[in-house]
């Protein structure tokens, strides 16, 4: 059985490099915390309901743009049907990308009895999910020094499709975002606004002992421009469902390889900790080249309540 679930994970994620072939940039560093970003196969994958916001400010320094996101995600009671939603919003000085999304999710228990015993059990788990959502895109020139005087404002609608799966620690996701190639009529621009993204991640919690968690993770996207972005991950984490208090570490090496344009390469600190169902996380992004002497790094909030107290930090 166990053979069977690795060649069925494997399959897909043959399946999904060889139809897609565009991409757009991860603009979240804590997104590990909460894969639902980027695959809406893991709206309702565990028991818990999560509320999450989410703020970054890029670059401090030289005036990069702010992007705040607030999400919802939950387990129905009927057991496997998960839903999920966000709104965000992403300013630069002339620019706005505002939207929301919605998800329905399926998924299918894979440990013994757990299709319909009381107790469900997810210790192993497929699960499905699809998104539909819409991008409200803006743009104003006189928020520049643009001598243009010009303005715009159009709505872009769109569709996400995700799997993952989790088996005793292990857990690996695919998924394809903005599959309808939506363009601006008012641009002219002969790219999609929002190009088709890939997203494969995979990991592995091993247990220490004494509620302590070691957990390294990869991460992986890719473009049709011949951009692609790879993420090693280290987590540790200590949590105990009886106490009020747990917290986790993480260092991210984050490497994009851009075709023409060089490669940026990024270290990325985190640092969170919970106290009852509330949790809080500080992430710090630093450049080590390209605009590293021009900025101060990206700092990122993460805010979180959690409608039960978790055994571990939601991913």
């Amino acid at each position: 059985m166990k053979k069977t679930h690795l060649f069925l994970l494997l399959a897909l994620f043959l399946a999904f490099g060889l139809q897609v072939t565009a991409q757009e940039r991860v603009i979240y560093d804590q997104y590990h915390f909460n894969y639902y970003l980027i695959n809406p196969a893991v709206a309702g994958a565990d028991k818990c309901s999560h509320l999450m916001l989410t703020t970054k400010n890029n670059w401090i320094g030289i005036d990069g743009p702010t992007t705040q996101t607030l999400s919802f995600r939950t387990r129905s009671r009927t057991r496997n049907v998960g839903l999920g939603g966000y709104v965000y919003n992403d300013k630069t000085p002339s620019f706005n990308n505002m939207g929301a999304q919605l998800t329905f999710a399926y998924h299918i228990p894979m440990s013994n009895g757990g299709r319909y015993s009381r107790n469900l059990l997810l210790d192993r788990q497929l699960s499905f999910g699809v998104s539909i959502k819409a991008a409200q895109l803006s743009y104003d020139s006189h928020q520049t020094i643009d001598p243009a005087d010009e303005s715009y404002s159009e709505t872009a609608p769109n569709a996400n499709f995700g799997m993952y799966y989790t088996s005793y620690g292990f857990f690996a996701g695919a998924s394809v975002t903005n599959m309808i190639p939506f363009r601006l009529r008012n641009t002219g621009l002969q790219e999609p606004i929002d190009p088709a993204t890939v997203f494969l991640f995979f990991g592995k919690g091993f247990n220490l002992g004494s509620d302590r968690i070691f957990e390294p993770s990869v991460n992986f996207n890719y473009n049709s421009f011949n951009n692609k972005q790879v993420e090693l991950n280290l987590k540790y984490e200590q949590n105990n469902s009886f106490d009020d208090f747990g917290f986790w570490t993480q260092l991210s090496y984050r490497h994009n390889i851009d075709e023409g344009s060089g490669q940026a390469i990024s270290l990325i600190p985190i640092a969170g900790f919970r106290t009852g169902k509330v949790q809080l996380a500080y992430a710090f992004n630093v450049t080590l080249n390209g605009l590293a002497s021009y900025n101060l790094g990206t700092h990122e909030f993460m805010l979180a309540y959690t409608f039960c107290v978790p055994t571990r930090f939601c991913r």
